[in-house]
């Protein structure tokens, strides 16, 4: 068995029908020489599916923008095409689908369940709070048509999660915001912390006083939620659970060190992370590379760092072995966690209740096996 690899697959990179004001990607295109307004070619489409299956037999193909949905359904429908006419038999594969939801109809949304796409819809809670920073990009309200879209998709049985940024009117308004998703019968829920631009220092859109406060309030609704059996599924937690029962967490920013992975942005140019499509950070192009050139070229850029992710002040951290020091995009200009004390509060207040609700999981995995 050869090693897994993911796979993120922009077909149309910086192209977006919406202009989300705190979007790292576009901050992203800001910073480099490159825009990739373009959809991916067949050619390089060919060439990336090709050279996946030479490569290894369990391979995670994401699907990313900008808005990839704006690639068009064909599109995708070639790439399944091409996926089936080079795959080995006994290939492990799966899809995942990251959008805003706004162009999501029903043909698309039978599209990913016939082929079993994971879909992550990116959805601030309710309209009041996600039209603030996710807007079209002629100024208009998004999140009617978004609510569309997770409709075509709760309709045809879609496998589908809601992806929340965090930002402090999120964090402010968390128990509304979670009530809303929970009642709309949305159980599984990722809230990622809202990015600040490149080289910034001033926290623009999450002050971490506030996700210190934001991650105790989701976590009491959490547990209070699991303590009469309804079972909302949170990442963020699910990671601290499975890293308190000794098992590595799914998340790759909670490993403490970068994970190997392959961004291809629509001409096939490969990066090393999708919060790093930068020109320092180029490591080739899938037209003319092979997978053994672009990890070269990742070896030589030192991209994956074999010491963790770590400031000084961590080594004497009682919560290193949760945190393991926070995801490079995520440090401020000393090297330092953005959120170290947003993370440092909740554990104060909560890592008892995560490290009861580990043990009582472990008990019952123990008496299944038994």
């Amino acid at each position: 068995m050869k090693k897994p690899i993911t796979l993120m697959i922009k077909p149309a990179s910086s192209l977006c029908n919406l202009q989300c004001d705190y979007c790292f990607y576009l901050d992203e295109e800001k910073n480099r020489a490159n825009k990739y307004r373009t959809i991916m070619n067949s050619e390089t489409i060919e060439n990336i599916v090709i050279k996946a299956h030479q490569t290894s037999n369990n391979i995670n193909y994401i699907f990313q923008g900008g808005e990839p949905s704006l690639a068009t359904l064909p599109w995708f429908e070639n790439f399944i095409e091409l996926v089936d006419k080079y795959k080995n038999k006994n290939d492990i594969l799966s899809f995942s689908f990251q959008t805003n939801g706004t162009l999501i109809d029903d043909k698309f949304a039978k599209f990913f369940k016939k082929h079993n796409f994971l879909v992550g819809v990116s959805f601030d809670g309710f309209s009041r709070i996600h039209d603030i920073h996710r807007k079209f990009s002629d100024s208009t309200k998004s999140s009617r048509s978004v609510k569309k879209g997770l409709k075509h998709l709760e309709e045809n049985k879609v496998d589908y999660n809601i992806l929340t940024v965090v930002t402090n009117e999120v964090a402010i308004n968390i128990t509304k915001i979670y009530k809303n998703l929970v009642d709309e019968r949305f159980t599984y829920h990722q809230y990622i912390a809202c990015l600040d631009p490149i080289e910034s220092d001033e926290n623009k859109f999450l002050n971490p006083t506030i996700y210190g406060k934001f991650l105790v309030e989701l976590f009491d609704l959490w547990i209070n939620d699991l303590k009469q059996s309804r079972n909302i599924s949170i990442r963020l937690f699910n990671n601290f659970v499975s890293i308190l029962l000794g098992n590595p967490p799914e998340a790759c920013d909670m490993n403490g060190v970068c994970s190997q992975q392959y961004v291809f942005e629509s001409n096939g140019d490969t990066f090393p992370c999708d919060f790093y499509c930068l020109d320092d950070y180029l490591l080739g192009n899938i037209n003319k590379d092979s997978f053994d050139d672009i990890d070269n070229r990742r070896e030589q850029i030192g991209f994956i760092k074999n010491p963790p992710n770590l400031h000084e002040d961590c080594n004497s951290c009682p919560y290193l072995f949760l945190c393991r020091g926070g995801c490079p995009r995520y440090k401020n200009s000393e090297n330092k966690f953005r959120f170290c004390e947003s993370y440092k509060y909740f554990f104060d207040k909560r890592l008892v209740e995560l490290e009861s609700l580990a043990a009582m999981i472990s008990t019952e995995l123990d008496r299944d096996k038994s």
